[in-house]
C-alpha cells in the first residue's frame, strides 16, 4: 500500500513553536538571578519574570512570546539535570514527590534516566510520561480543592480556578504554555497522537516536566498540602481466556525489525520502534507500550489518508484545527458521507482487535488510561502488551511487501491469528461469554446436591427421580417450552428439529452447554464490526417498516440481554451458594426443622431451576444471532419482562429471602405469558437488515 509521506507531521506554526522559537535565547540577560533555587527547584517567582507581557489569550502569537520568553529557563534547567548526578538529583526530588500517585513514582525516576539518555527516543519516552503522571496529578489536586468531577481535558484543569488558587496564576500560565490549549506547545497531545518525528521535541521541554512535579510538590508542601489523596488508577487487562492466544512476537523481534525496514511509512519512525522492541524484549512493558501507541495511531493516519484520497493536512498537527485522531480514523463514514475505507484496507479481524483495544468501553481502551494517566505504571500485563505489539505489527504487515506467500515465519503466524480473531469487547461478544460462563455455573448444580428431597444422601445414578407433584408440575412447564421452542425455531435458521432441541436441552438436568455452544452455532465467530454503530442505528431506523420510536436500537436490545443475564447469574450463583452452605450444616447437625423443610424446598426445586437457567439462555441466545430481525417496541417489552422476571428470581433466592417454592411458581406462571407475548411477536412485520 502507497501511503503519503511526510518529512514532518507537524504543521508550519507548529512547528516553528516547538522546534525554532527561543532556540537562540539559551542564556539568561546579564543581571537577571537564576531561575533554579539553591536547591535546584524552579524558582517560580524568578521563573515567572520570563513570562510575557502581553495581554494573556488562547491565541498562537501570546504563546508564541511566551516560549521565546522562557526559553532561558528551559534551557537552564535541561543543562541542570544533565550536569549532575542522577543519584543525587534524585534523592533531593523525591521527598517532594508525595503528591504523585505512589505506583507513578518508579516511571518518574525511570524518566530521569530517560532525559540522560544519549537515544533520542527516550526523550520522547520521558516527555509522554512526564506529560500523563502531570495530567493524571493535577487532576487529583482539583478533587481535593473541589466537589466538582475533574475535568476531562488538561487544559480545562490548568484553566480551573481551584488550580490557579493552590499554584497561582502565574505558575499555572508557565504550564499552559506547555501543554495548554493547541495554539501552546501542547506537548502532551503533540506526543501521545504520534505527530513528532525523532529529535524533533527538545529535549529541555521534558527536562522542563520533570523538574515540574518536584517543584510543584514543594509548593503543596509549603501549603501544608504535600500529601493528596488520590484517585484509584486503573489495573489494565485483556481478558485472555475471551480471545485467541496472542501471539508471542518476542522471539521473531528480529523478523519484527525486518518488516520495519521494508514498511515505507516507517522510515522516519524506525528510532521509535526499535526502541519500543528492545523495551518489549526487556520485559517493560509499560514504556514500550507507551513507545508504541503513538506509532500505532500514526501509521493509522497515514493509512486513513492514503484509502481516503485526503489531503496532507489530517497527517499533521495543526493549532488552529482538530487533529485527526482514532476516533475518526475508525469513524465507518467520512464527515462528507463516504464509507470510510479503513476497515477495508485493515480486515475486519485486525479492525475488532484495535477496537478491543482502544475504543470499545468494556476493553482496556489502553492508549486513553495510559495517555492520560489513569492506569497503574506499574501494572500493564505481558497479554496486554503483547497485543498492542501484535496490532502495531499487523498494520505494518498491511502496508508493507509482505505478504502471506513469503517465507516468513512471522507473516504465517499473523495470518493464522487474523483468521482466528474475534472481538472480546464488542457488547454481542460479553453476550456470548456471559452465556458460556453461566452455563458453566449451572452445570454444577446436579452435583452440587448430596442430598434428595427427603435429606437422605443421593444415591449417584444417571437420572433425577422427581416426587409425582413435582413430576406433573416439570411436565406441565415442559409442555409450554415446547410450543416456545417451535416458535423460537420457525424465526431461527437453524438445523434442528424443535424434539431434538426439546430432547437435548429441557429434560431433568440434561447437558445444556453442548447444545447451546455446539449445535446453536454460539461457537461461531459473531461479526460485530460497527453493530450498534450510530449511523447504523440511523440507517436501520430509516428503513424500518415501522415508522417513528418502533425501530428500536440494536444497542438498547443487547443492554436488556446483558441485564438479563447479569440477573440470571446471580440468581444461579445464589441458588448454589444456599444448596452448599445448607448441606454443610445438615451434616454437621446445625439445621433447626424450619431450616430444614426450607433445604427440602430447595433440593426440590433445583430442578426447575436448571430447567429455568436453561431456557432463558436459549432465548437470550436467539435473539443475539437473530438481532437484526426484529427490533420493534414488542420485542422491548418482551425482553423487560423477562428482565423484571430474573430479577424477582434473583429477590427470592437471595440469602434473606430463600423463597423456592415461590419462585418455582413464578417460572410456572411466567411460561403461559411468554407463549403469548412470543405469539403475537412471531405475527409482528420484521425490520430485516
Amino acid at each position: 500500500m502507497e501511503c503519503l509521506q511526510l518529512k514532518t507531521c507537524l504543521s508550519r506554526k507548529v512547528h516553528f513553536l516547538i522546534v525554532e522559537a527561543g532556540r537562540s535565547r539559551k542564556k539568561m540577560e546579564e543581571g537577571v538571578s537564576s531561575c533554579l533555587t539553591s536547591e535546584g527547584f524552579i524558582h517560580w517567582e524568578q521563573a515567572r519574570c520570563y513570562l510575557s507581557e502581553m495581554t494573556i489569550t488562547d491565541g498562537y502569537d501570546y504563546f508564541l512570546s511566551c516560549v521565546e520568553s522562557l526559553s532561558p529557563v528551559f534551557f537552564e534547567v535541561e543543562e541542570h539535570l544533565l550536569s549532575k548526578q542522577q543519584e543525587e538529583i534524585w534523592m533531593k526530588h523525591k521527598i517532594y514527590l508525595e503528591w504523585i500517585p505512589e505506583p507513578h513514582l518508579s516511571a518518574v525516576e525511570d524518566s530521569l534516566n530517560f532525559l540522560n539518555s544519549p537515544n533520542p527516543s527516550h526523550h520522547i519516552l520521558a516527555l509522554q510520561l512526564m506529560s500523563s503522571i502531570l495530567e493524571r496529578t493535577l487532576g487529583d489536586v482539583f478533587e481535593n480543592e473541589s466537589s466538582s468531577q475533574c475535568p476531562s481535558l488538561l487544559k480545562d484543569i490548568l484553566n480551573s480556578e481551584e488550580i490557579n488558587q493552590v499554584f497561582g496564576k502565574h505558575v499555572v500560565q508557565i504550564l499552559r504554555a506547555l501543554m495548554g490549549p493547541p495554539t501552546s506547545l501542547n506537548l502532551r497531545n503533540v506526543v501521545w497522537h504520534g505527530f513528532p518525528n525523532i529529535g524533533e521535541i527538545p529535549r529541555r521541554y521534558g527536562c522542563f516536566l520533570y523538574l515540574t512535579l518536584p517543584s510543584l510538590g514543594k509548593v503543596l508542601q509549603e501549603k501544608g498540602k504535600g500529601i493528596q489523596t488520590h484517585r484509584q488508577l486503573m489495573k489494565l487487562r485483556l481478558k485472555v481466556d475471551n480471545t485467541c492466544d496472542i501471539p508471542d512476537l518476542i522471539p521473531q523481534i528480529p523478523l519484527v525489525k525486518e518488516l520495519i525496514e521494508v514498511t515505507q511509512p516507517f522510515h522516519s519512525r524506525q528510532a521509535l520502534l526499535q526502541c519500543s522492541l528492545e523495551l518489549m524484549a526487556e520485559r517493560r512493558y509499560t514504556y514500550a507500550v507507551a513507545l508504541l501507541l503513538p506509532q500505532l495511531e500514526h501509521i493509522l493516519r497515514l493509512m486513513f489518508a492514503s484509502v481516503n484520497n485526503c489531503s496532507e493536512r489530517v497527517l499533521t498537527a495543526e493549532s488552529n484545527t482538530l487533529y485527526t485522531t482514532l476516533d475518526e480514523i475508525f469513524e465507518k463514514y467520512l464527515p462528507n458521507g463516504d464509507v470510510n475505507k479503513i476497515s477495508e484496507a485493515l480486515g475486519e479481524s485486525l479492525m475488532d482487535l484495535l477496537f478491543d483495544l482502544m475504543i470499545y468501553p468494556e476493553g482496556p481502551r489502553v492508549r486513553d488510561k495510559v495517555s492520560h494517566g489513569e492506569a497503574n505504571l506499574q501494572d500493564i500485563p505481558e497479554s496486554l502488551a503483547l497485543a498492542v505489539l501484535v496490532a502495531v505489527v499487523m498494520v505494518m504487515w498491511k502496508c508493507s511487501k509482505f505478504t502471506t506467500s513469503n517465507e516468513n515465519e512471522l507473516i504465517k503466524e499473523l495470518a493464522i491469528f487474523e483468521s482466528q480473531y474475534c472481538s472480546a469487547f464488542h457488547p454481542m461478544s460479553i453476550i456470548k461469554q456471559k452465556i458460556v460462563q453461566i452455563l458453566d455455573i449451572v452445570a454444577k448444580l446436579p452435583d452440587a446436591m448430596q442430598y434428595d428431597e427427603t435429606l437422605s444422601l443421593k444415591v449417584l445414578s444417571p437420572t433425577f427421580e422427581l416426587c409425582k407433584e413435582d413430576r406433573e408440575m416439570f411436565e406441565e412447564i415442559q409442555s409450554v417450552t415446547e410450543d416456545l421452542v417451535l416458535f423460537i425455531c420457525q424465526d431461527w435458521d437453524i438445523q434442528l428439529t424443535p424434539e431434538e432441541i426439546n430432547k437435548c436441552l429441557f429434560q431433568v438436568f440434561s447437558d445444556g452447554k453442548a447444545m447451546i455452544m455446539g449445535k446453536l452455532c454460539l461457537k461461531e465467530k459473531l461479526s460485530t464490526l460497527y453493530r450498534f454503530s450510530a449511523n447504523q442505528q440511523i440507517s436501520q431506523a430509516s428503513n424500518s417498516h415501522i415508522s417513528g420510536r418502533t425501530g428500536a436500537c440494536l444497542a438498547e436490545i443487547a443492554g436488556l440481554l446483558t441485564r438479563v443475564l447479569t440477573e440470571l447469574e446471580c440468581m444461579i450463583v445464589q441458588v448454589l451458594s444456599a444448596l452448599r452452605s445448607r448441606q454443610e450444616q445438615l451434616e454437621k447437625r446445625l439445621l433447626r426443622s424450619r431450616q430444614r423443610d426450607n433445604l427440602m424446598r430447595l433440593i426440590r426445586g433445583c430442578p426447575f431451576f436448571y430447567h429455568c437457567v436453561h431456557f432463558v439462555l436459549l432465548v437470550c441466545s436467539w435473539k443475539l444471532l437473530t438481532l437484526n430481525k426484529q427490533t420493534g417496541p414488542k420485542l422491548l417489552r418482551f425482553l423487560k419482562q423477562l428482565l423484571q422476571f430474573v430479577e424477582n428470581l434473583r429477590t427470592f433466592t437471595s440469602s434473606d429471602k430463600n423463597k423456592w417454592t415461590e419462585c418455582v411458581s413464578l417460572y410456572r406462571e411466567f411460561i403461559p405469558k411468554v407463549k403469548v407475548t412470543l405469539s403475537d411477536l412471531m405475527n409482528t412485520p420484521t425490520s430485516r437488515k
